[in-house]
């Protein structure tokens, strides 16, 4: 957790100086700071051991979905992977991280099964892997 909060803020930093120092630009700076800094506090109140366990589970799931790949389970693999992701999402830390996120108005980028279904309409998670 705190990895993604560095990250983010070193990130954040390096794009909000490149831009230069005016005075319209020191405003903003300052505005994306203040939301960086809402969206750092609300991150600390996620528990970080929730996302040491979801990565274990995602290699779990990982493995799990390329051996049905590999036994031409295809409908299986498509279907398993589709329900952990949405189950994923709807998890009480994700939904809060996601919450969090959305503090930064646009500056961070979106989950990663935002729009799971539009995502794998025409992709199958087989080809993807």
């Amino acid at each position: 957790m705190r990895k993604i909060i560095y990250l983010m803020t070193c990130l954040f930093s390096v794009a909000v100086f490149a831009e230069g120092n005016s005075g319209m630009q020191m405003d903003m700076q300052q505005k994306m700071m203040e939301q960086l800094k809402k969206a750092q506090n609300c991150m600390q109140n996620i528990d970080s051991s929730v996302f040491d366990k979801l990565e274990q589970e995602g290699k779990k799931m990982d493995a799990e979905v390329k051996l049905l790949c590999a036994d031409g389970q295809r409908d299986e693999a498509q279907k398993k992977a589709m329900d952990y992701a949405k189950e994923v999402m709807n998890r009480p830390a994700i939904k809060k991280m996601k919450k969090c996120s959305e503090i930064l108005d646009g500056m961070a980028s979106k989950m990663p099964f935002d729009d799971i279904d539009k995502k794998f309409q025409d992709r199958h998670v087989c080809d993807e892997i």
